[in-house]
C-alpha cells in the first residue's frame, strides 16, 4: 500500500535526509523501488520466455517455469512437465510458431500479455487437412511469479474462433 506522505517526496531529496525527516516514507519509498524492481525483472523474464520460444529453445523457455508450475485456465498435472509438452506439442503443431508480445503490464508479482501469434497450417488440426494458409490469432496470458522470479501459475485464454474461422470451420465474419 502507498504511504500517504509519498506524493510529498522531493525529487532532490537524498537517502540521509529523508531518513531523518520521515523514516517510514522512507520505507514506503524504497517498498515502491523493490516492488518496481520486481515487476521489471519479471516482465523481463517473461519476454525471454517468448523469445525462447519464437526460437524453439523449449529447455532454456521452460527454465522460465518453477518445478512446481500449474496451468490455471485448464485441467492439467501440477509441474514443469504439463508446460514443456504443451510447448512441445505447439511446435509440432505448428512448426514456424511465433509470438509476438504487443502489450505487457507487469505489477508486482503478475505479468499480463496480449500477443498475436502466426503460424503456417501444416498439420492435420481440428479434422482439417493442411491447408498451408497463414493463420493469426490473439491471445492473452497472465502469469503469477514466485519470489525467485519464476513463473508459478500461468491462465491462457485463446481467440479458438480466430483460428476455427481461417481453417473453414466456422464461416468468415461478415
Amino acid at each position: 500500500m502507498r504511504h500517504p506522505a509519498c506524493v510529498d517526496l522531493p525529487a532532490a531529496e537524498g537517502y540521509h535526509q529523508l531518513k531523518r525527516r520521515n523514516p517510514s516514507l522512507l520505507e514506503c519509498v524504497m517498498t515502491n523501488l523493490d516492488s518496481t524492481a520486481i515487476a521489471n525483472r519479471n516482465r523481463s523474464s517473461y519476454l525471454k520466455a517468448k523469445d525462447a520460444f519464437n526460437q524453439k529453445d523449449i529447455d532454456l523457455c521452460v527454465s522460465f517455469y518453477s518445478l512446481d508450475h500449474q496451468i490455471m485456465s485448464r485441467p492439467s498435472p501440477k509441474g514443469r512437465q504439463a508446460i514443456q509438452t504443451f510447448f512441445e506439442e505447439s511446435h509440432q503443431t505448428w512448426p514456424d510458431i511465433q509470438i509476438v508480445v504487443e502489450h505487457i503490464v507487469a505489477e508486482g508479482s503478475w505479468v499480463m500479455g496480449r500477443s498475436v501469434t502466426t503460424a503456417t497450417h501444416t498439420k492435420a488440426l481440428m479434422g482439417v487437412m493442411p491447408t498451408h494458409k497463414q493463420i493469426e490469432t490473439t491471445f492473452w496470458d497472465l502469469h503469477r511469479f514466485n519470489e525467485d522470479g519464476l513463473i508459478v501459475e500461468t491462465w491462457n485464454l485463446m481467440d479458438a474462433l480466430a483460428i476455427m474461422s481461417q481453417l473453414g470451420i466456422l464461416p468468415a465474419p461478415k
